[in-house]
This record gives structure tokens, sequence and C-alpha cells, in this order.
């Protein structure tokens, strides 16, 4: 992975002097070293111990001193001078497909634009015809970079991803030539957002193979194709990376394409300090393979347990599994229920006995129905006599489906008012089997404020779960600034539990907070906030955050057998209830 690193200054820096006018020479200098550090077999790093970086093809003195500061420093001071004086936004435009470093340059000359959206802007006003050169086709075919570009660096919803990514794996392992494919990259260690997708294979044949696979027909267009790796863009405008490696390599290349790059740099560093040499080829000491064929195999040579994908962050994983401490993971069929889902009676697109049904094809023992309150009325929130008149049909429900599975539990999203207070009084919370407490509206109160606020739900006995505790929406809502520590601390007093919401546009908590949260002793709960029975499936990214942050299902309500569950339920209620009474409204100050 070094080796890729430093190539990829190299070749910024060459497109950079290309941008400037500068010695033509010297950029292509930088060219030929990146694309030599990108053909070792062996790391750059091997090369730099021996004092045999100027047998490098293209690596002369000046840059074996680049690249031994980058060893050393992890940066390029002269490099990193030369990068930053071109403006940030204009040298992203270098990776534009059909806009080279010249062309970019007498645009930005003429027209001093600053990012895409300025450029794409001076294009639509028609100022490129009034120069030479630029005729329709030449506009054309900038536009269109433009927009391949632009859909190559679009980071897509884990939710929207991975299912594209688990349906081309499907493809692909169907192919002829194909004897193993899977996913890599950061959609399997489901990161929240996807920038691409990463595909590693077995093949006997692999030009067949890669052949096979440019020509699926979900494949918008191939960006490169060679005899062990295929670049393309699918339909959905998402670039998907296949690499073809030989099965003795196999585990190997999947860790090291699965990444974090800060993951495999300390294995990589470990595996330097035990005189080994890793890279996606393999474990190796000299010449001889140690490890490689399988992930656990290369894990085990390192003196180290099987560290699943989610947990590849560089977080401790590394020190934790050399001491067998890595946490159990909780996993999707450890759900035993759902405490967060809409029907019809609110925003919902299903009845009662319709997310009954789902969830009982689930394998699920109870699930709370919880439609909006009445402050929530974008939502068709439930003002009292709705509320009686839903709890009414939850009972028919209930006998119409006698002992069938699951458990129908009476509940709510209960809103948490801009002072404080719960959007229904405690009587009427006092008759629900589960209630969720939820921030749906003055999100720019000051952090006190709204750590008041979730203090205050916190302290009522009648709220067993924070649901979706920080807002956020990803990409479009900030999350709401609160006392992350003193609400963790008042949520493992009280027992109440920490939502971590499966929709892929909240995934919240985030994982570094879920993760703060479980070693503050906190319970969390895993929900769909379904509002559709096809919903219900999207509790797996909850639990995909949950793994992340590195939750085990002792540590998840909603894992836990009817017994167990039921009576947090009612201790939480009995148990805080005078405690409740006692304690002061903070966010009415």
């Amino acid at each position: 992975m070094v080796n890729d690193e430093i190539a990829d200054i190299f070749d910024r820096m060459a497109r950079v002097l290309g941008f400037k006018g500068k010695d033509r020479f010297r950029a292509l200098a930088y060219e030929r070293a990146a694309d030599s550090l990108r053909s070792l077999d062996q790391d750059v790093s091997e090369y730099a111990r021996a004092g045999r970086l100027s047998e490098i093809p293209g690596i002369g003195h000046d840059l074996s001193e680049m690249i031994e500061e980058y060893l050393a420093t992890g940066h390029i001071r002269r490099t990193e001078r030369e990068i930053s004086s071109v403006p940030a936004g204009v040298l992203d435009l270098l990776d534009v497909p059909g806009l080279g470093p010249k062309t970019l340059a007498q645009l930005y000359k003429r027209f001093h634009f600053k990012n895409v959206a300025d450029l794409k802007q001076i294009i639509e006003s028609g100022a490129l015809r009034e120069l030479s050169g630029f005729g329709e086709k030449k506009i054309s075919n900038l536009r269109r970079g433009i927009e391949l570009w632009e859909s190559g660096r679009q980071r897509m919803l884990l939710g929207a991803a991975l299912p594209l990514a688990e349906r081309l794996l499907d493809k692909v392992r169907k192919l002829p030539a194909v004897e193993r494919a899977d996913l890599a990259g950061s959609a399997r260690r489901r990161r929240e957002t996807i920038g691409d997708l990463d595909l590693v294979i077995i093949s006997k044949d692999r030009t067949r193979a890669i052949k096979a696979f440019v020509s699926l027909p979900e494949i918008r267009q191939v960006i490169a194709q060679g005899d062990t790796r295929a670049t393309v863009l699918l339909n959905e405008g998402i670039q998907v990376d296949l690499r073809a490696v030989p099965a003795e390599s196999y585990g190997a290349a999947l860790q090291y394409f699965t990444g974090s790059k800060p993951h495999s740099v300390h294995l990589r560093t470990l595996a330097q300090a035990r005189g080994l040499k890793l890279n996606e080829y393999g474990l190796f000491r000299g010449d001889k393979q140690l490890a490689g064929r399988s992930e656990g195999e290369l894990y085990r040579a390192l003196g180290l347990k099987f560290i699943p994908p989610e947990l590849r962050e560089d977080r401790g994983e590394i020190e934790a599994a050399m001491k067998d401490h890595l946490p159990k993971l909780i996993e999707t069929g450890d759900l035993r229920g759902d405490l967060h889902m809409h029907t019809t009676w609110s925003d919902g697109a299903a009845t009662i006995e319709q997310m009954a049904d789902e969830a009982e094809a689930l394998g699920y023992e109870y699930i709370a129905i919880t439609d909006h309150t009445r402050s929530s009325r974008i939502a068709n929130g439930l003002d009292l006599d709705r509320l009686e008149a839903k709890m009414a049909e939850l009972e028919k429900v209930r006998k119409k489906r006698g002992q069938r599975k699951p458990r129908l539990l009476m509940g709510a999203e209960v809103d948490i008012l801009s002072d404080g207070r719960l959007d229904y009084p405690d009587e009427i919370l006092s008759r629900l089997d589960v209630v969720v407490a939820s921030l749906h509206s003055s999100f720019r109160q000051s952090r006190d404020r709204m750590t008041g606020r979730l203090l205050d739900a916190i302290a009522s006995p009648y709220i067993h779960v924070i649901g979706h505790p920080t807002t956020r929406l990803i990409g479009s809502r900030d999350p709401v600034d609160f006392d992350f520590e003193k609400i963790i601390e008042a949520a493992a007093a009280a027992g109440v539990a920490l939502e971590v919401n499966g929709q892929p546009n909240r995934l919240d908590l985030s994982d570094t907070l879920a993760r703060a949260a479980l070693e503050a002793g906190v319970l969390l709960a895993i929900d769909s906030d379904a509002h559709s029975t096809a919903q219900l499936a999207q509790i797996r990214y909850g639990v995909f955050q949950a793994r992340r942050a590195w939750a085990e299902a002792r540590s998840v309500v909603n894992t836990w057998p009817w017994a167990k569950f039921n009576r947090w339920l009612q201790e939480r209620r009995t148990d805080q209830r005078s405690a409740g009474r006692k304690v002061r409204r903070v966010s009415a100050r």
C-alpha cells in the first residue's frame, strides 16, 4: 500500500507541474517513478532499508530522498508545497477525463474559477465558444468528462451502495471463469458512505474473467481494462475496481484491498518489526511465502486473532487481537425484536397487521409499534383520541394472531419538545409498553438547552429508548450540539438505551459515538425505524454500525429473550420512577 501512496503523490505532482507549465521532463520523471512504484513486487520500504532505491527504474537521487522522507514522516515537504500552491478545487479537476493540465491551465488563466461548480457555470454560459479550439464537440466532451468525474467522486450511502455491490457480486460469482469472488474496500468494512466498490476474484483464466466482467449489462463504461484488473462505472454512476489474483495470494489481496489504510499500515509495520514483508501478495520471509491464501492464515501468521472487516480502522483492534480481547460482535441473527417502526396510523405505509406478519417472517419474538405523537403534525402524529383508537386496533390484532410471534407491544415515538417536556402526559406514557423519545424540532438550540432536553427525557421513568439521538441526516443535516458525555453518563445511570437507527441516511448513533456509549456502560437498541414492511430489513445497517462500534449482543436490549427484555422494560419503569420525580428539569432554565 505504501507504494501506491507514494505513487499517488508523484502522479499528482506530475499533473500540477503540467498545470503550471513547468519543466515537462520533470513531470514525466514523476509519472515514470509512479509507474515503477506500482509495478514493484515488494514494498518500497524494503528497497530503502537495503539502500537499493536507485535500482528502481526512474528513481534518482532526488526522488529517493522524497521516498525516504515519506517512509520516515508520512509527508514529502517539497511536493506538499508545490501541490498546495494550486487551489484545491482546481487541483481536483485534474482528474476530470479529457481535461488535461494544459487545457485546465488555459481555462483557469482566462476565467479564474475555484471549483467544478464555477467551471460548469462558465460552460453553460457559452463563454468557452469564444476561445480558440473550443468547438461544440470539445465542449460536449468536457461536459461529459465532468459528469463522469462527478459520478466517480460521488459518495453513496451504504444502504444504496451495498445492494448494488451484492447484486454485482452475485453476477460475478456466476461467471464461468471465476472460481471465487468477494467484496473488499470500504463497503466490506460497512462504512456509512461509499466512494467506490472493490472486488477481488480468483480465476485460472484471468483475461477471460475480466473480459466477461466488463461485458456485464450493469456496466455503463469501461475506464480501464488489463490482464489482472479492470475499472468500470456502473449504470448508477459508482466506480468499481476488480482485481484478479492467484489463489495463493487471495487472502492477502482481500485484506490489502479491504483496508483501511491505517489498519494495513499498522499490520505492515508489525510484520517489518518481525523481519517479515507484507503486501497484497502475501506475508514473506525473504522470498518464502508464509501466508496469504486466506485472511485468517495471514492474521495467525502475525500472531493475531482474525479481525472482522468492520473493526479494521486502526482504533485498537490490532492490540486487542494480540491479547485475544476482540469482542464477539453482534450479528443480525442475534436480534429478537425491533423497537421502532411506523404504521398507517402515522406516516407509515403498512398496517399494524402487515408489519406483524413481516416481522414474523423475520423470526422476531417481539416488536413495538411506535407511531409519531401529536406534535409531529407533518408525520400525521396521533392525538390522544387517535391513540386510543390505535390501542383498540392493536388489541384486535393481538387477539386475531393468538399465540403467533412476534409479541406486539404498544409503543410511541414521543417528541421531546423544545422545553424538554414529552409530547404525551405521564398518565398516557404509563400505559405504553415501549416508549422511544426523539428530537424532531428546534435543532438549533444552544448546547446547554439541547443537553437539558435530552437529560429531561432520560430522567423520565417512562422512557426506554432515545431515538436517533443526534438527529443527523448523512450529507444533509449535521448532528445537533449537545454534551455527549453528560448524556451517556445519565443514560448509563438510568438504564435508558440509546438507539442505533438503521435508516441508511441516519445510522445514528455514529460508530464512534456508539462505541463511546458502550464503553461508558450504556445499553443500545438497534432499530429499523421502518415506515413499510420492506424497510424492516434495513435494521441490518444498524447492526453493521453497531459492529463498527465493537458492540456485542449482550449490550443490545433487543437481542435479549422476552423474559429478560420484559424485565428490563418493567425495572426501568419501577426503579426510575422515584428517581425521576427527584430530577430537576434543566432545559427550561
